[in-house]
């Protein structure tokens, strides 16, 4: 009789290895061109919007365009990928959403402009929650949060490289010429994943096994866990894969139907939050009297710190737990609360830990989704629990670009900006209790001592 060989199981009880670093690596620089596409349009838009004569109501909608399509192609892709594979949607999104940055350069009108942020946003929707879900399923599960923040942290260096390299760029060359870096960079990151990047080994196991799908997991599980013997009889599966694939009320079945609500109410609110302030950084830096160029060598700094936060949060959530997030977000209101009525250095260090609470907070949902999924629909649910995230994220900068053009002070500006993060740290506190009660006593296995 064969023997199965739980795939799965085997990746949770393993330590970190070579592949699960090839994994982190090669997704974390899919992460940072992402990175740099989001941060290269905000540090532009005091440009563009003074050279096309947009004001920033007007100028908002092609920040929210991107998300309006990420929304689209958080759920689109994320069906595919639980189809086709995490490899292959990954390379699709990625050709996507470059190509959709090379076409920002020869955009002349703000028509056009929302239009190319609608496809490159697609493309960055399918990318994100595939990269988020690879690193998961080929993480241990001690530490599977720590190692999802390392990867993501690849969004935070592409974003503070974005607005360093603006701050050299605009004065120089102007802002068009950072996007044809935004297209030709990511065609090399193509190419290594194509080259380097394994399948998800539990959704191969998952799948209908030919010999090409037997040898490719049999190389992976040697691997990943050497000491594991292999017979030719041997039968590769994957606990809790089962069930209809991409039908979406898999998100809603059992214990899930708790669960996937309170994610998609909170990365909601918390996005809100996020990129409101996110996208507005540097205008709001202009406002208080920083040139251009100046605004985005800024903004590079805060990201610094941002990046430095999400990174931290993934041991902090596997240190407190999920709940904690809520004193993160209730900190991070408090400072963008203060931060309105400051003047130079001041508002510029508030800001920057605003920035620094607000994100490593907002971690606690991208950790979270794709753990508590079984394996046939997690990335469907990750793809989800993001495009409600999205949603947030299209509400975010028209909001600020309306109060912007009401041209009301700083500080009710920013009042406003720290309702939505008081209404996450209650939503964050029930998500994580969420998970505590139904989930986190089925994650709770410790991986063996010896490695075998």
């Amino acid at each position: 009789m064969a023997a199965d060989i739980d795939v799965g199981r085997l990746i949770d009880d393993s330590r970190l290895n070579r592949v699960s670093v090839s994994v982190i690596l090669l997704c974390g620089l899919v992460m940072l061109m992402d990175g740099y596409d989001y941060t290269i349009i905000t540090v532009a838009a005091p440009v563009i919007m003074k050279e096309w004569g947009v004001g920033p109501g007007a100028f908002s909608w092609a920040f929210s365009a991107a998300f309006f399509g990420y929304l689209f192609g958080a759920v689109g892709f994320g069906v595919l990928s639980d189809r086709i594979g995490r490899k292959r949607t990954l390379m699709l999104a990625s050709c996507v959403f470059s190509t959709g940055t090379l076409l920002v350069y020869f955009s002349h009108s703000l028509e056009s402009l929302i239009a190319i942020r609608v496809f490159t946003g697609i493309g960055i929707g399918g990318a994100v929650p595939c990269a988020i879900t690879l690193t998961s399923e080929y993480s241990p599960l001690k530490g599977r949060g720590k190692y999802v923040s390392v990867m993501y942290s690849g969004f935070l260096v592409g974003i503070v490289l974005g607005g360093y390299l603006a701050g050299f760029m605009l004065e120089r060359l102007g802002w068009r010429p950072l996007f044809l870096v935004g297209f030709f960079a990511p065609l090399a990151a193509i190419v290594l994943v194509g080259l380097k990047l394994p399948e998800s080994a539990r959704w191969l196991a998952a799948r209908p096994q030919g010999e090409r799908e037997r040898r490719t997991l049999s190389r992976l599980v040697a691997k990943i866990r050497p000491g594991v013997v292999l017979t030719g009889e041997a039968r590769f599966v994957s606990a809790g894969s089962g069930g209809a694939r991409g039908a979406l009320r898999e998100l809603f079945a059992g214990r899930l139907r708790w669960v996937t609500p309170a994610l998609w109410a909170y990365y909601l609110v918390s996005s809100i939050a996020v990129f409101f302030i996110g996208s507005w950084s540097p205008q709001l830096l202009v406002l208080k009297g920083f040139g251009a160029s100046t605004a985005a060598y800024i903004t590079g700094s805060i990201n610094v710190l941002v990046a430095a936060g999400c990174l931290l949060s993934g041991f902090y959530f596997d240190r407190f737990g999920f709940r904690s997030g809520a004193w993160l977000h209730a900190v991070a209101a408090a400072a963008v609360l203060v931060t309105g009525g400051m003047q130079s250095a001041g508002f510029v260090l508030l800001l920057m830990a605003s920035a620094f609470f607000i994100n490593s907070a907002h971690m606690a949902v991208t950790i979270l989704a794709p753990i508590v999924y079984p394996p046939g629909c997690r990335n469907k649910g990750a793809g989800a629990a993001v495009a409600a995230g999205r949603i947030g994220a299209i509400l975010g900068p028209p909001i600020g670009g309306y109060l912007l053009d009401t041209s009301l002070p700083m500080e009710t500006l920013l009042g406003v900006a720290a309702i939505p993060l008081a209404a996450a740290a209650l939503l964050c506190w029930l998500a994580g209790r969420q998970y505590d009660f139904h989930f986190a006593p089925l994650y709770s296995r410790k991986p063996p001592s010896d490695g075998a």
